[in-house]
């Protein structure tokens, strides 16, 4: 009797634990499918846009930059790069974005300049021709602080008989944003002329989605899948004013400090940046 009993509570035991055991399992395999974040950010932007087709996105969700997708902006003479630099610290990726940041000189650090930035293109690596693209970012404001998204094209023309397109830029403390397109004609100021650029009252302290869509026949700004602004393509074209389906064009997140546009440069008002949650690229289905 005493066995039989051993025997019938081992067996209780050993069925209870398995029961635990595969209970367990389960939970561990149930949680293996909960959607993540990343994926779920993923299957967003797939929907995004009705008659679009997701082609390409970094939602920076990793913890550095894409070498297959980026590379830093370098430092030339032309007021929104004379500031870049390669220091590590001005692009970082932590808790999903990208940080793109205007500093003051670190102490004992070797440069001759006393205010850097930091700055990424896709130059080379990621470009689109006639799409849509979305960039989702928020901005710091200070007295000589020039955040921008914007593209270039894949061009060795010399700027801007190919084109320029500025998504978002803003300017020191300013209540509203400038999207803007560059070409031969408008900067040449040839007629017949057309409006080129606007101004859109946003707080860009919060998170916005700044957006564009590039078309054979117009280039439409929006914000927050709100329409703001329509550049057309003129008929007949003149020349050079609509390079804008001629070739594919990269993109540029640029944390941009001081210059003749901006005025001086605040040192005090240091370090800003702007954090950029997702860049998308769409074609059309």
């Amino acid at each position: 009797m005493k066995k039989l009993f051993t025997r019938f509570t081992l067996s209780a035991i050993l069925l209870l634990f398995s029961g635990i055991t595969i209970s367990y399992a389960q939970q561990a395999t149930s949680r293996e499918h909960l959607p993540t974040e990343k994926h779920a950010k993923k299957e967003r932007a797939k929907r995004a846009h009705k008659g679009w087709r997701l082609a390409w996105a970094d939602e920076f969700s990793g913890d550095e930059i894409d070498g297959t997708s980026w590379q830093r902006c370098l430092r030339y003479g032309s007021p929104w790069n004379r500031h870049m630099s390669l220091l590590d610290s001005l692009v970082k990726v932590r808790g999903g974005v990208v940080e793109l940041w205007g500093i003051n000189r670190p102490e004992g650090y070797q440069d001759s300049l006393k205010f850097l930035t930091g700055g990424l293109d896709s130059r080379g690596m990621r470009a689109i021709r006639n799409g849509r693209i979305d960039v989702r970012a928020r901005l710091d404001q200070a007295q000589g602080f020039w955040p921008a998204i914007w593209m270039m094209p894949e061009s060795n023309l010399p700027w801007p008989e190919a084109g320029e397109i500025d998504i978002m830029e803003h300017l020191n403390f300013d209540d509203y944003i400038y999207q803007t397109v560059h070409s031969g004609h408008i900067e040449g100021l040839r007629k017949p002329k057309t409006q080129h650029d606007h101004k859109e009252v946003v707080d860009v302290t919060q998170f916005n989605v700044y957006s564009v869509e590039i078309t054979d026949s117009e280039i439409i700004y929006y914000i927050n899948d709100r329409k703001t602004f329509t550049y057309p393509r003129l008929e007949p074209e003149p020349e050079g004013q609509y390079p804008f389906d001629d070739y594919e064009y990269y993109m540029i997140l640029s944390a941009q400090l001081g210059g003749h546009w901006i005025g001086p440069i605040e040192a005090e008002q240091l370090p800003v940046k702007m954090e950029v949650d997702y860049v998308r690229f769409y074609e059309k289905k």
